[in-house]
């Protein structure tokens, strides 16, 4: 059989919408069309963090900062910005001792959806809240960290976790922890 106009028509269609529904997903992929042309960082203000994860809550953009926005006796806090918008801001605070909780009240007004069984981290999609284990100063005050994604359209939780749980962790084992 002959294939006619009307046959080899219906191929090109079909083939120029399978053409366009692969373009349409490797474009949604990225955020408009965007790409990243910035290296995720891996350290923020002098603190190691894996930057895989945190990479999954940075958008597509030109260019990465990261600053010190407050650098106390008491306090140090990162501000990550893409493009010259805050996306991500973390925190290393010194608090009398209390929950994780307690400790995220005070930094947000979110609700936190999950919490780890040994009570030291506290998370939701995008942001995540952590009590050091031996950290504490001499007026027996205890570490605490914050991971802020707030400027980021993705959440998720899991990976919330395990930025939050690294956080620590390096925190922990830094000079921060006296």
């Amino acid at each position: 059989m002959k294939p006619t106009s009307f046959t080899r028509r219906s191929r090109h269609a079909g083939a120029a919408v399978a053409v366009s529904v692969l373009l349409l997903a490797v474009t949604g992929c990225s955020e408009n069309g965007r790409e990243r042309a910035y290296t995720t960082p891996r350290s923020l203000c002098g603190t190691t963090v894996d930057s895989e994860e945190l990479s999954k809550f940075l958008p597509p953009g030109e260019k990465v900062a990261t600053k010190k926005t407050v650098d106390s006796s008491t306090a140090t806090r990162c501000a990550v910005s893409v493009d010259g918008k805050r996306i991500v801001y973390t925190a290393q605070e010194w608090w009398n001792d209390m929950t994780v909780f307690e400790f995220a009240q005070g930094m947000t007004l979110d609700e936190l959806d999950h919490q780890t069984d040994d009570g030291h981290f506290a998370y939701s999609g995008n942001q995540a809240f952590g009590k050091t284990q031996d950290c504490r100063n001499d007026k027996d005050q205890v570490l605490y960290t914050a991971i802020q994604a707030t400027g980021s359209k993705h959440e998720d939780a899991a990976a919330m976790k395990k930025l939050i749980t690294a956080y620590t962790r390096t925190v922990e084992r830094s000079g921060a922890c006296r």
